[in-house]
């Protein structure tokens, strides 16, 4: 075995896998055994073990949770689709190249999807929908055609529709380019995919070596390669506070906090001993990576993982509750402040949600759209930071509303 497929078995944590569940049937196109993904190409964890001690840009790929009853089934689908789209006015592409433009393009393309067998009700999801993103400033065409790569090569056999956004096509766009990828849940032998935490870090590897094809300096590791330990805040809590809310999750943690500060019980690390032997394994490897290369004549790749491994050693275990904890004692906050700010917030949220309700139903739709943002702004801030001043400046004042129903554009998102 040589040194490169070592490192990629090591790096991606097993040889072989599937993310495709038993079949179940349905009326799709025959049957037969489903084809397995191209494999990645041979130097894969090397490659991005070498990117992330660069520090290039970690690629991202995530499966939105999506927990309405409208999610499911084929209305779940044509609902997406609607939103991907962003009702027509962006191009959506499928498996087979083709374009579709227009709702009436989109409609056309769902009822195709609908003659598949897909009930329009259903307890469970018909279609994956994934999204493949990277930070702000990267080429969008080239992530768009990374994603294409992507998708023919780990969907290949499923039917699938996918759609770019960018703030280039569009000002209302985020910065930050992403591809929307809707994928049918079960491909042409009739096998539904099935996702397992290892297969979301293999694709990421594989839009990581569709982006690099398109000249995008990028990376896709582990947080344990890179040797950190916070934890970024639960997507489905995340999720909610985008939208302008604050979870009971945020409300629960908000209160230990408190009680924390309450009383000068700094939190512990829930995990320490389990991290560090992570931590100490992995240098390890890195080690013994760094060994081989050198040996192999490749001494500045040899150094460039010693570089990573000095710098994984150097980072500590502190946790975000511990973050969260340091902060407001370092900046002598009280227990009193931080609820004071936390009830605050939840009031500021609770009467921005009541207003919204009146403009919607009085018709003022920009107005409406302004202060879900600003709400959105509000739920985001840490209370913490509320509570020592630190907080970023959110507008208070709404523009004068006006009724025209047809300006704007749909930005339900």
């Amino acid at each position: 075995m040589t040194v490169h497929k070592k490192i990629d078995d090591w790096f991606l944590g097993y040889k072989t896998r599937s993310v495709k569940a038993k079949q179940d049937g349905g009326l799709y196109f025959g049957g037969g055994r489903s084809k397995p993904s191209k494999p990645l190409r041979a130097g894969s964890g090397l490659a991005n073990l070498r990117a992330a001690a660069l520090k290039h840009p970690e690629v991202m790929v995530k499966i939105p949770k999506r927990l309405s009853s409208n999610s499911k089934g084929m209305r779940g689908i044509r609902n997406h689709l609607d939103y991907v789209s962003r009702n027509g006015e962006v191009p959506l592409e499928n498996q087979s190249g083709e374009k579709l433009l227009g709702k009436r393009a989109v409609k056309g393309f769902v009822n195709d999807w609908q003659k598949l067998g897909i009930p329009e009700e259903s307890k469970h999801k018909e279609a994956l929908n994934i999204v493949l993103s990277m930070p702000e400033g990267t080429p969008p065409d080239a992530v768009l055609n990374a994603a294409r790569k992507f998708a023919a090569e780990q969907f290949d056999g499923h039917q699938y529709v996918f759609g770019l956004h960018h703030d280039s096509h569009d000002p209302n766009e985020p910065k930050h380019p992403h591809v929307h990828l809707c994928v049918l849940m079960r491909d042409e032998f009739g096998r539904r995919l099935n996702p397992r935490k290892a297969d979301l870090f293999e694709w990421r590897v594989r839009f990581a070596e569709k982006l690099r094809e398109e000249g995008v300096l990028c990376a896709a590791t582990k947080r344990q390669h890179r040797g950190k330990t916070l934890k970024p805040e639960n997507s489905f809590v995340r999720f909610i506070r985008s939208r302008g809310d604050l979870p009971d999750r945020y409300k629960q943690q908000a209160e230990e906090l408190i009680d924390a500060l309450k009383h000068n019980d700094r939190p512990k690390h829930p995990y320490l001993r389990e991290a560090m032997q992570t931590r100490g394994l992995i240098l390890e490897e890195y080690g013994k990576i760094a060994k081989e290369l050198y040996k192999m004549g490749n001494k500045t790749e040899a150094r460039i993982i010693s570089q990573l491994a000095k710098e994984v050693a150097g980072q500590d275990f502190t946790t975000n509750a511990q973050k969260d904890y340091d902060q407001a004692a370092q900046q002598g906050t009280s227990p009193e402040q931080l609820r004071t700010a936390l009830s605050n917030q939840a009031e500021g949220i609770e009467k921005s949600q009541a207003l919204i309700k009146d403009l919607r139903q009085s018709g003022f739709k920009s107005e409406t759209e302004q202060l879900q943002k600003m709400t959105a702004q509000l739920a985001c801030q840490s209370f913490v930071d509320m509570a020592s001043g630190q907080q970023k400046d959110i507008p208070k004042d709404i523009p004068a509303a006006s009724r025209d129903m047809n300006q704007g554009k749909d930005l339900d998102r």
